[in-house]
């Protein structure tokens, strides 16, 4: 994994999330298939493509206000090149 991309993903959620700046994400790194099944009901004569995904899972514990500890979780998803597709935290 690119160190730079690691630094990109980690300096825009610090911005949009200062909660969980300077936490080490856990990095894991995805290839999705392209559905077959799919391309044949929609008659598409494209090339099938298998992309690369890469998520990165900040994970926080904080207190409640009645002193009980709970996990924030957000993930990061990126393409190959670390433009960010989707990012998604728990409540």
């Amino acid at each position: 994994m690119d160190n730079a991309i690691i630094k990109k993903i980690k300096k825009e959620v610090a911005k949009q999330f200062p909660e969980f700046k300077g936490i080490e994400p856990d990095v894991v790194k995805k290839k999705i298939l392209p559905q077959k099944t799919l391309y044949k009901k929609l008659s598409l004569g494209v090339a099938e493509v298998t992309k690369t995904v890469i998520s990165f899972r900040f994970v926080k514990k904080v207190k409640m206000a009645d002193n009980i500890a709970m996990k924030r979780i957000l993930i990061v998803t990126t393409d190959e090149q670390g433009r960010i597709i989707k990012i998604s935290q728990s409540k």
